[in-house]
């Protein structure tokens, strides 16, 4: 992923022979376009790509003979890509019109002369500078993160202490006779005043 887009921005748009400098975002991956307004010397692109381990690989042969209302329609521009080295497959698949997996591409602008380098990854952007004579300054690391909070533990309401049951009545004895203790329902008003009168 490339890192920095403003710095680079900056230290590319007045180059001589840079047209333009974008930092273009997709969903996939933001990437970074620099369009030349002169061919790009690909004999020394090459030289460079090889000496940190990559290869640039043809693309779109085929498609870009074609007439230009047709090869806009099959092609997007992409004539070159930039490889891991050694990738048989992926020349393979790229000489049937099936793009690589790479680092960077390099597109023809089908309305013009220009060339775009476009690249999503930082060492697509140290080969780019290589490129240019320009001293390639990795990006800055982003700044650390907050630690998260720790989560705090929920308080858990403890049930209250249970009730106790009233007595049940006991059951009478084997004589037949309940025991004394056995409270009696209170006896209405009336029959309390005939028994005090008695």
């Amino acid at each position: 992923m490339v890192g920095d887009f403003q710095r680079r921005v900056a230290e590319l748009r007045f180059l001589e022979g840079v047209e333009k400098v974008e930092h273009v975002p997709y969903t996939a991956g933001d990437e970074f376009w620099v369009r030349f307004n002169n061919r790009l010397d690909m004999n020394r692109l090459k030289g460079i790509s090889d000496k940190h381990g990559y290869a640039i690989v043809k693309f779109g042969g085929l498609p870009s003979k074609l007439p230009r209302p047709l090869a806009e329609i099959l092609w997007d521009g992409v004539s070159y890509v930039i490889t891991r080295k050694g990738s048989g497959l992926a020349k393979f698949t790229s000489s049937l019109g099936l793009e690589p997996d790479g680092i960077a591409k390099i597109v023809s602008d089908a309305h013009g002369p220009y060339q775009i380098y476009i690249t999503r990854q930082e060492d697509g952007v140290q080969i780019l500078y290589e490129y240019l004579g320009l001293k390639y300054t990795p990006p800055a690391p982003p700044p650390p993160k907050p630690a998260p909070a720790k989560p705090v533990a929920a308080i858990v309401a403890k049930p209250a202490a249970p009730v106790p049951k009233p007595l049940a009545p006991a059951a009478p004895t084997a004589t037949g006779t309940s025991p004394a203790a056995t409270p009696q329902p209170p006896k209405p008003a009336a029959e309390q005043t005939e028994a005090l009168s008695t």
